[in-house]
């Protein structure tokens, strides 16, 4: 089996002046950002940037942060400019910013990057709808804070990780999979299709996504994973509960991951967190898909 090709982005693709400040990078919406000195007040939206900007050693740099955070344990003593009703351009300039990052999954987050573009603040946007997306967001918060070894080291890490896993399961079969990552009452049920990171964490791992037809985040009935009749079923679940309760549902018995026991049961956590333990999330996959490899 030929390993999976994401075309992950080179590193050092933006120019600036030199090593050092001042420098320019540009976003994932395509805006060229001035960096006038390494960032020392930096205020983080979003629980995957936050990974991030602590993989890369920013913490003490990080003055406030938005989101849902729940990891690491130290980014929950920052302070917060709240999110779930918005965010407020006052609220995050009392932290003084010197570079503010967002992400477009958070929509009032970005009205925050007009508002500090008119008082020369920087700000930039990182993107993450795939697995390549996560690398490029390591180098462009590298190179826009100044820890570019730091990015590099980070990369290479993250790349030695995918790889080893590619070829510890390129000798086994390429297994098809449902990835549960909710399920409803009244028999709805969460997935993802191609051009989502966990689609591409999947393929890493040696699976093939019984749903890559589909794109992003979807609502899937019953039937239609009966139709699909996975290999494996992983579910992801907040609190795990035993991968019984699965093959109880009505009708699930019949499907073949659960008459050969292939029904696995994972915690959610980081698994749907765009960030840097998506490499985790590869590793975790390809333990529940290729359990024989991993003895």
């Amino acid at each position: 089996m030929a390993l999976l090709n994401l075309a992950l982005p080179a590193a050092g693709e933006d120019r600036f002046s030199g090593d050092g400040f001042p420098r320019e990078v540009t976003d994932a919406v395509g805006r060229r950002v001035r960096i006038p000195a390494p960032p020392q007040r930096i205020v983080v939206v979003f629980p995957s940037n936050v990974e991030l900007a602590w993989a890369l050693g920013l913490e003490d740099r990080v003055a406030a942060i938005g989101g849902r955070v729940r990891w690491p344990e130290s980014a929950k003593a920052k302070p917060s400019i709240g999110g779930s009703l918005g965010y407020s351009a006052e609220a995050v300039a009392a932290y003084r910013p010197d570079l503010v990052v967002v992400t477009p999954s958070h929509h009032s987050a970005l009205s925050l990057v007009e508002a500090f573009e008119r008082v020369q603040v920087p700000a930039i946007v990182l993107a993450h709808p795939d697995l390549p997306s996560v690398f490029r967001n390591i180098d462009l918060l590298g190179r826009a804070t100044g820890v570019d070894e730091a990015a590099r080291v980070l990369r290479a890490g993250m790349e030695a990780r995918l790889q080893a896993v590619a070829q510890k399961v390129s000798v086994a079969p390429r297994r098809s999979v449902y990835l549960e990552t909710a399920a409803a009452a009244r028999g709805a049920y969460q997935t993802m299709g191609t051009g989502h990171y966990a689609n591409d964490a999947l393929q890493w791992a040696g699976g093939r996504n019984v749903f890559a037809d589909l794109q992003g985040s979807q609502q899937v009935s019953a039937e239609a994973i009966f139709v699909r009749d996975p290999d494996v079923i992983i579910s992801l679940q907040q609190v795990p509960k035993s991968a019984s309760l699965i093959a109880e549902r009505p009708g699930w018995h019949s499907l073949r991951a659960v008459k050969e026991g292939r029904v696995v049961v994972l915690e959610r956590s980081h698994k749907l967190i765009p960030g840097p333990r998506q490499i985790e999330a590869v590793e975790d996959y390809a333990r529940a898909l290729h359990p024989e490899l991993f003895a």
